[in-house]
This record gives structure tokens, C-alpha cells and sequence, in this order.
């Protein structure tokens, strides 16, 4: 042994170390999550519901911190559930998309609001899942096509449970411009509206405009019946009242401007066109539009549309005959192709006019007519008025045809 007074050694021996012991799972927490899961599923009647929600609220907080598989296991169980607690209904809905799905898909516990509430804290997978329920109203479909998703608007679309808005009819005709598969799916809808179709028709395909053709221009013959004592007396009043005068202009038989013949160096709209096989210029164009009772704008659109079924409806439309469209068509220098095939715009345009009666062409011609107001060019300005202007057919459809947002 070292001497009494000597100093202690500088190195102590270290401590053993403790053994650490692995926590064990909290079973507990488990179990009671698992049952509180199986409690919130039970039906109705063998749970009283503010037992269910107050087993709802505590389950909320300790999910948490749970696994997928339990998420996915209290989310399986609610499918059913009608009256599903709100808050837990919410939380599960817009959890991770294979918790979700099943309950995004066939729960019964959803109202609008859930699913609108989904769909704004969501991301594309759950509008995607939405979109496919059986029943949709139009409060859902509005959000989910507000979301700007082409792959969510086909969704919806191609869904004959979903009941579309006319504000969302009108998100989709914008968005259709730029997005080349929405025009064939939303000619089927029942909720377009002329108004919609006739827009539409400028950036469709052939085979959808023959078909919006077929379906929405119509002869006006029942109202005309209706109004004919009303033409009288706004005659015999000589068109004093502009309102009545243009109202009754949409609906009457005539299509060309008469008093304009009268007063035109040219005679005719037939000697107009005449005129135009030598070159048409801007001052021909807009005697052409005066002559055929439509504004210069719309002649302008009608004889750039590059298809060439919007001139066959003009021409249709004005009384014109088979030869003086061809010589429209050349005045215009566009490229003659085969007359008896539809796999050209020649051709296209000739199947248009033989198919067309002149009744129904007229009113393509007066809801188009209606598009091209002066103030057309503001197009978002008019989108953002106050709903009396929105349901006016020709600011609405200006709203369409020159948004910049599509």
C-alpha cells in the first residue's frame, strides 16, 4: 500500500456503464387508438352521437402520431359512417392519398362543404379522386375546376353524377381553348348552353362543331308564332323603342339589311361579293357586314375562321347559293380542295353549307353576332362586371371568346 501521505493517483477507474434497456412500445396508446377507431365506425344505432364525437375529438389528436396503417384503418371504417364526426372526416380526407382514397371515393358522411373544404387543402391526387365520386354538385365541381387542373376538368367532365354550375361551364369553355381534349367532352354535357356552344365552336375540331351545330341551332319558329302581334305593333310604331327593335331583330325571319340595299353603290349583298372576287378590302368587308346584317367584327372573324364552317354558316345564314359561296371562297384565297370529302376545309365547309338549313344558320349567325361587341376587346373587364351583365348573352359571350386568362 502506497504511504499515508502520499498524493492519490491521477487516473481513477471508470465507472461500469449502465446496461440501457429499449423502451417498450406504448401498447397502450396503440389499443386505444385501435379502439377508439372500431367506436367511431359503429352504426348509428348502436352508438349514441355524442358519444362518437367526443371519441372522435380524442382520436384526432392521437392520429397524429400515428402509423399510416391505423390512419388507414379508422379512414376504411368511416366509409359508412353517415353521420361521421366533421373534424375526423376532414382530417382523414386530406391526409396522404392511400389513407384518403377509399373515404374520398365512397364515404357516405360527406356534404359540399367537406368536399369543398377537401378539395382547397387538397392537392391533385385528391381532386383527382374527388372528381370521380358518383354524386357531385355544383358547388364541388366549381372548386375542383377552379383548381385549373386539365386532368381534374376531363375527370369531371367525363362524370355523369357531377351537375355542373353555369360559371363552371363557362371555366371549362375558357379553359378549352388551350387544352384540345375539353371541347369533345363538354359537347355532351346537358348543362352548355347555346351561348357556351356557339363560343366553343370557334376553337373545336370538325367533328364538334358539326355536332354543336346539330345540337343548338334551332329555327326560332315558336317564337316568331309568339311575337308575330308584336312585330306588327312595333312596325306600326316604326321601330320607335331600340330595345324592342333590336330584341325582335334576333328573332325575326329576315336576315339581310333591306334599307342597306337600298343605299348601297352595289345594289345586293350578291353584287358586293361580285365586287370582292377583284380583291376585298376593309371598306368592302364592312359593306358586305352591313348588307348582311351583321357588324364588320363579326364578317371579320367569320372569314378568318381557319376551318371555313363558320363562312358556310354565314353564307347559309344570308340566303346565298353553292356557287357564290365557292366564289366567297376564292375571293377570300383560300385553297379549293375536294368538294365531296371532309378531309379539307373546302370540303368541310361545303358539308356544313348542304347540311345546314337557313333557319337554324340564321341563329348561329345572331348568337355570334351578339359576341362581337364594341367593347369585345375589354374581355376581362366585362368577366369581372356585376351579375346583371353576366347574364346578358352578348357580354357573356364576349367575356368567352377574348378572355386572355384560358
Amino acid at each position: 500500500m502506497p504511504p499515508a501521505n502520499q498524493p492519490r493517483p491521477d487516473t481513477v477507474p471508470p465507472e461500469p456503464l449502465l446496461l440501457t434497456v429499449p423502451q417498450a412500445p406504448p401498447r397502450a396508446r396503440e389499443a386505444l387508438m385501435q379502439r377508439l377507431c372500431d367506436v367511431v365506425s359503429w352504426p348509428e344505432s348502436k352508438l349514441p352521437a355524442n358519444e362518437r364525437q367526443l371519441a372522435a375529438d380524442i382520436l384526432v389528436g392521437l392520429l397524429r402520431t400515428s402509423n399510416v396503417e391505423l390512419r388507414q384503418r379508422c379512414a376504411n371504417g368511416l366509409q359508412r359512417v353517415s353521420d361521421a364526426p366533421k373534424a375526423l372526416l376532414r382530417y382523414l380526407a386530406k391526409d396522404e392519398i392511400v389513407v384518403a382514397q377509399p373515404l374520398l371515393e365512397n364515404g357516405v358522411g360527406f356534404d359540399d362543404s367537406d368536399l369543398v373544404f377537401t378539395v382547397r387543402a387538397g392537392v391533385t391526387a385528391h381532386w383527382q379522386v374527388i372528381a370521380r365520386r358518383r354524386h357531385l354538385g355544383e358547388a364541388v365541381t366549381d372548386a375542383l375546376l377552379q383548381t385549373g387542373d386539365s386532368v381534374v376538368a376531363e375527370a369531371v367532365l367525363r362524370n355523369p353524377g357531377a351537375r355542373l354550375s353555369m360559371q363552371g361551364v363557362d371555366l371549362v369553355v375558357a379553359r378549352s381553348r388551350t387544352v384540345a381534349s375539353l371541347p369533345a367532352l363538354l359537347i355532351n354535357r346537358p348543362e352548355l348552353r347555346p351561348t357556351q356552344a356557339l363560343t366553343l365552336f370557334w376553337w373545336s375540331d370538325f367533328n364538334a362543331r358539326v355536332h354543336i351545330l346539330r345540337r343548338f341551332a334551332v329555327d326560332r319558329a315558336a317564337l316568331i308564332s309568339v311575337l308575330g302581334e308584336v312585330f306588327k305593333m312595333a312596325a306600326a310604331e316604326d321601330w320607335a323603342d331600340a330595345e324592342t327593335r333590336k330584341t325582335l331583330q334576333v328573332i325575326e325571319r329576315r336576315q339581310r339589311n333591306r334599307a342597306a340595299a337600298t343605299r348601297s353603290p352595289y345594289g345586293s349583298l350578291e353584287g358586293a361579293l361580285a365586287a370582292a372576287e377583284h380583291g376585298l378590302d376593309m371598306k368592302l368587308l364592312g359593306e358586305i357586314a352591313h348588307l348582311a346584317g351583321v357588324k364588320p367584327t363579326t364578317a371579320q372573324q367569320l372569314f378568318a375562321d381557319p376551318g371555313g364552317e363558320a363562312i358556310a354558316v354565314f353564307c347559309k345564314a344570308v340566303g346565298l347559293k353553292r356557287p357564290l359561296l365557292i366564289a366567297l371562297w376564292r375571293a377570300l384565297r383560300r385553297p379549293l380542295g375536294d368538294s365531296d370529302a371532309v378531309d379539307n376545309p373546302f370540303g368541310r365547309t361545303l358539308f356544313v353549307f348542304d347540311t345546314l338549313a337557313t333557319a337554324k344558320a340564321q341563329t348561329v349567325l345572331r348568337y355570334w353576332n351578339w359576341s362581337f361587341t364594341p367593347d369585345a376587346a375589354g374581355g376581362e373587364r366585362i368577366a369581372q362586371e356585376d351579375d346583371a351583365d353576366e347574364l346578358q348573352p352578348s357580354r357573356r359571350n364576349a367575356a368567352l371568346l377574348f378572355s386572355r386568362n384560358g
